[in-house]
């Protein structure tokens, strides 16, 4: 194994092999309901969302302006982890070529590195991170101003992915509040990296305020609602950490723990090492309170890669590769294997299984329905309308109050202009809602297929003012509850709905 994986035409084999399961996975994959929602942003370009900062909306935006197929609109998830692993193998190659190969073969057959094909914020988070990161490094090993100037416009990129960017940014911080050449010079090289951030901080703001400051609503009150201290949150963030690295990598991490720790006290060496630790070391405070999902660490996955290989000897690189390439083609092959039989060959998914049903007979669903041209098609949930208006080519608003989550919709659609039209509504559990009370006429409808039931509704006459005092009411009341004190633009809901009192 070791002689093998040290050869030149075996690299370019295995990174040939990464690609084709990679394309094979993006091609054959049915497009899940986030990516659908993302798709929604790229077909509404603007310079923010409900959600999250704009980027890959921006991506999708672009993309949409050639075609649609999904393998087409996940070629920058595929193209920017290959380009990824590339350059750690650039990176290094010029001190150890052998190194430099095991290292960038480390990352790609990665699990979440080899399956992962789907386009979602992380998607843009990861390469603008990655290069911020390279210039901090470049800046650290020179002195030079310019490239901390240029970490920070990266940076500033990857905050307008994901508010994790926050995160590298505390990193850089903290490396140079160590290793920044005292406090002066610490202070000039963090205050360059500061000045290339905040156009892109400047922007968000400017949307948020003109948009009833939807990010910080969501982010920072509406999805934390009820944290609070678990062990349990708490074990599963170690559980994460385990599946990505795993046992083999922690076991070596442990016992090379002397290299690692000389390998931070190096001020250009260890910037790698330090910018995965420092996010890693703000997790686990968070994981006290709240589940740690596994792409919140991805963008941060090639520090730890780069400067695991920096520190330990070759030959615990190459036992680490020896697990993790079988670990990554095992989760290639059973990804196949579950394409091949989906959906019924997944029944023993249980409740997830429906999704699966959802995720690949969308277009039959649709088909069933009928719903005419003239009729809007709606469903109670972003995942579902998202997918329903991908394969449908029309808009698909969500109807009733749906959840915290994927609200972009609320910008989209003006339910007053809607009063009085037909709707025809997907819904996986119609029993959680009252839509007739919302119609002159309603009929419900089951929709069995390949072995899961959904149903629809058809409802005539939609009375625009009811839903208005009794969904729209409670909506603004829970999503949109702007504090006194934060200065803002008219809000959207409040202009079309009126301020209602909250129910």
């Amino acid at each position: 194994m070791a002689a093998t994986l040290e050869n030149r035409r075996t690299f370019i084999v295995l990174l040939g092999l990464a690609v084709l399961v990679k394309l094979g996975i993006a091609a054959w994959l049915p497009l899940t309901g986030d990516e659908a929602y993302f798709v929604f942003w790229g077909r509404h370009p603007d310079y923010g969302y409900y959600d999250h900062p704009p980027m890959v909306g921006w991506f999708l935006a672009a993309l949409l302006a050639a075609g649609d197929a999904t393998v087409w609109l996940r070629l920058p998830a595929v193209l920017i982890m290959l380009f990824i692993g590339w350059a750690v193998y650039l990176l290094l190659r010029g001190t150890d070529p052998v190194r430099a190969r095991l290292a960038a073969l480390l990352f790609w057959y990665t699990p979440v590195n080899l399956a992962g094909v789907l386009v979602t914020t992380d998607m843009p988070l990861i390469l603008w991170s990655f290069l911020s990161a390279l210039c901090f490094w470049r800046g650290q090993a020179t002195g030079r101003g310019g490239w901390f100037l240029a970490a920070g416009l990266l940076l500033g990129l990857a905050f307008l992915s994901k508010f994790f960017a926050g995160l590298l940014g505390l990193a850089f911080a903290a490396w140079l509040a160590w290793h920044g050449g005292g406090w002066r010079e610490g202070g000039r090289r963090l205050g360059l990296v500061l000045a290339g951030v905040l156009p892109a901080v400047a922007l968000n703001l400017a949307w948020n305020y003109f948009h009833c400051w939807d990010n910080y609503l969501f982010n920072l009150l509406n999805r934390t609602r009820g944290a609070a201290f678990s062990p349990a949150t708490l074990a599963g963030y170690g559980g994460v950490l385990l599946y990505l690295l795993t046992p083999p990598v922690i076991w070596y991490l442990y016992r090379h723990r002397g290299a690692l720790a000389a390998r931070l006290r190096d001020a250009t060496g260890g910037v790698f090492l330090g910018l995965a630790l420092v996010p890693a070391l703000l997790f686990l405070a968070l994981s006290l309170v709240k589940n740690i999902g596994l792409h919140w660490l991805l963008s941060f996955y090639p520090f730890f890669v780069i400067g695991f290989a920096q520190a330990v000897p070759a030959a615990t690189l190459r036992r680490s590769l020896a697990f993790m390439l079988p670990f990554g083609l095992l989760h290639a092959v059973l990804a196949g294997a579950a394409l091949a039989v989906a959906p019924e060959g997944l029944k023993f998914l249980g409740e997830s299984y429906k999704s699966v049903v959802i995720g690949t007979r969308m277009p039959q669903m649709l088909a069933r329905m009928g719903a005419p041209a003239d009729a809007v098609l709606a469903s109670d949930s972003y995942a579902l309308s998202a997918q329903m208006a991908y394969h449908a080519g029309r808009e698909v608003p969500v109807f009733g109050r749906g959840s915290h989550h994927g609200r972009q919709d609320d910008i989209v659609t003006d339910f007053r202009r809607l009063d009085g039209r037909d709707f025809y509504i997907l819904a996986e559990n119609p029993t959680d809602h009252n839509f007739a009370w919302y119609f002159d006429q309603y009929t419900l409808h089951r929709l069995d297929v390949a072995g899961t039931r959904l149903y629809y509704g058809v409802g005539r006459g939609f009375r625009f003012e009811r839903y208005r005092r009794e969904v729209l009411a409670d909506v603004m009341a829970r999503f949109y509850a702007i504090p006194p004190w934060l200065p803002h633009a008219p809000c959207y809901m409040h202009q079309r709905y009126g301020r209602l009192p909250e129910r």
